[in-house]
């Protein structure tokens, strides 16, 4: 190691791996530490313009507000870029109460993209059992003016105290243990599952126009968790799928007491307002984009970026308006401290990643690349994480070359402890030599394996380096992952500044490296899945079987 004009040089075999410039880091620590505005961005997001459901009034506003938040702090090329979405949806209120056989509050929340009661609708609880159209015709004729519950009761689980978590020094260790038998294409669902996904959405198409038919008023399904929270999910968002009977979501227990009364012999009659709309007006969904441009002649390109949208439930604070203010964050530090990077240093605010990655996946289908979609149009109906391949081979776009690297912030407003190289092995090195000076903030612990679900899997489905960040987990997955308690009151200030200010160290660093980040060797094609493999997954899914079971009918 030496230290020469403010740059530490790690060197391997005297060849040096990366740069850290510490002056800059020392500059890095001080704005995003102890003059940030992390939090303010936050409370815009969350308390003055709330929920952002994609395509809805409040995903427009925050796309505007926004771009011009990075107007002000001084980016560039400030703008939204429009993709085909569907229609959009927002609700004012709902209400369910219990009218016999006795009379009492209930606490549901509407479905995203279910139609409006207009006005009070009252009556009867019928339990509508079944899954296949066939077994729908039982009740062909018996359940005309009538609320349907369109899934078992629930059986709830023991109760656990671990609600608030930080990783410990052994779960960053074990998280090290990379899984040599996992492939480019092991992220995609296996055949049996992807197939009973398919299966299930065109039933939920099916039981949609059946109730309408059969003059069904509303139906109700349940939250998945307990303790009275409410988890949130949509119907589909394209007009022509769109679920045609007003629909709620209950919490847990106050489902199952309509269940019980049915077995007891009872007749529980309900009454459901909601008071919701269409916005069909523009189909597009937006991503926010903006830069601080690159100082060299054709510049490369280093990426940051949340996803915007959120669930309709709550204001969406920690899934993701943690994440894009962390972002939005660390692009103003580096901002204010007017860096003049080799490369530009782009961020993008995504939407339609809670209905299947639609922003970042368009973004890099119009960019950087473009790969083949499933020639089953069934497939092409569901989530991209259900795809069975990731597509090959690619079609590379003029930027495809000119990109670096990207990274999403996307697991709550917990720290930064680590990161996932998605099997990049080159990486680690620069990496850990980044983490270097955070060392009194971070574990830097640096992990070869994969984690999904979010958008840098667009990114790295097609060759491109795209990575996310280890973060304490705090609650997110406890109690507020797209419930209805998910505020601002649950993100932890200390922790986003914190993240804001790794990711902006990162950020330069990459923008200033001397050569691009080291890509991971693209397969020609999808690498098979064997007998065996295809065996250990059937006996994991009918594992899970029980558990899919009570899932929504919209997976």
């Amino acid at each position: 190691m030496k230290l020469t004009y403010g740059i530490m040089l790690f060197c391997i075999s005297a060849q040096c791996i990366a740069e850290v410039d510490l002056d800059m880091v020392n500059k890095i620590r001080a704005e995003g530490l102890h003059q940030s505005e992390v939090m303010h961005t936050l409370q815009h997001l969350t308390d003055s313009i709330g929920p952002r459901l994609s395509g809805s009034p409040q995903m427009k506003e925050a796309n505007e507000w926004t771009r011009q938040k990075l107007k002000e702090w001084g980016l560039k090329g400030t703008r939204l870029e429009e993709f085909e979405f569907g229609r959009g949806w927002s609700y004012d209120s709902a209400s369910i109460d219990l009218i016999a056989p006795r009379k009492t509050s209930l606490h549901g929340i509407p479905v995203a993209w279910t139609p409006a009661t207009n006005g009070t609708v009252q009556g009867e609880v019928v339990y509508v059992d079944a899954v296949t159209n066939d077994e729908l015709e039982q009740y062909r004729g018996k359940v005309g003016g009538k609320v349907a519950l369109l899934t078992p009761s629930l059986d709830l689980a023991e109760p656990k105290n671990e609600v608030f978590e930080r990783l410990s020094a052994k779960q960053l260790s074990e998280l090290n243990e990379f899984n040599v038998m996992r492939g480019p294409s092991h992220r995609r669902a296996p055949p049996e599952y992807q197939d009973r996904g398919i299966q299930r959405r065109k039933f939920r198409w099916a039981l949609g126009r059946f109730l309408e038919d059969e003059g069904v008023i509303a139906a109700l399904q349940p939250s998945y968790r307990d303790a009275g929270l409410i988890n949130v999910f949509g119907a589909d968002h394209r007009p022509e799928r769109t679920f045609a009977v007003p629909t709620l979501v209950m919490e847990a227990e106050h489902y199952n007491l309509l269940h019980r009364l049915l077995e007891l012999g009872s007749t529980p009659t309900v009454s459901i307002n909601i008071t919701a709309q269409f916005h069909d007006s523009d189909s597009n969904a937006y991503n926010t984009l903006g830069e601080i441009p690159g100082t060299a002649k054709k510049p490369e390109i280093v990426m940051t970026g949340a996803h915007l949208d959120s669930w309709h439930a709550s204001s969406g604070a920690v899934d993701n308006a943690a994440g894009v203010a962390i972002t939005m964050e660390a692009m103003r530090i580096l901002s204010v401290l007017d860096v003049k990077p080799k490369r530009t240093i782009r961020i993008a605010l995504w939407s339609g990643e809670e209905q299947g990655l639609h922003g970042s996946y368009q973004y890099v289908r119009r960019h950087f690349a473009t790969r083949p979609e499933p020639d089953n149009a069934d497939e092409r109906l569901l989530p991209r994480w259900y795809w069975r391949t990731p597509g090959w081979p690619i079609t590379k776009l003029p930027d495809y070359d000119q990109f670096s690297a990207y990274f999403n912030i996307d697991n709550g407003s917990g720290r930064i402890r680590g990161i996932y190289t998605e099997g990049n092995a080159a990486v680690k090195p620069i990496f850990s030599s980044w983490f270097g000076p955070f060392s009194d903030l971070s574990a830097g612990t640096v992990i070869l394996r994969d984690t999904g679900g979010t958008d840098h899997e667009s990114f790295d489905d097609v060759g491109l380096p795209g990575f996310q960040f280890i973060q304490d987990g705090l609650d997110y997955d406890s109690r507020l992952h797209h419930t209805h308690i998910d505020s601002y009151d649950h993100a932890v200030e200390a922790d986003m500044r914190q993240a804001s200010t790794v990711l902006a160290s990162f950020l330069y660093n990459a923008a200033t490296m001397e050569e691009r980040m080291p890509r991971e060797v693209m397969p020609v094609k999808p690498t098979p899945i064997s007998d065996q493999d295809r065996a250990r997954q059937a006996r994991k899914a009918r594992r899970q079987r029980e558990r899919e079971a009570r899932r929504s009918l919209d997976m």
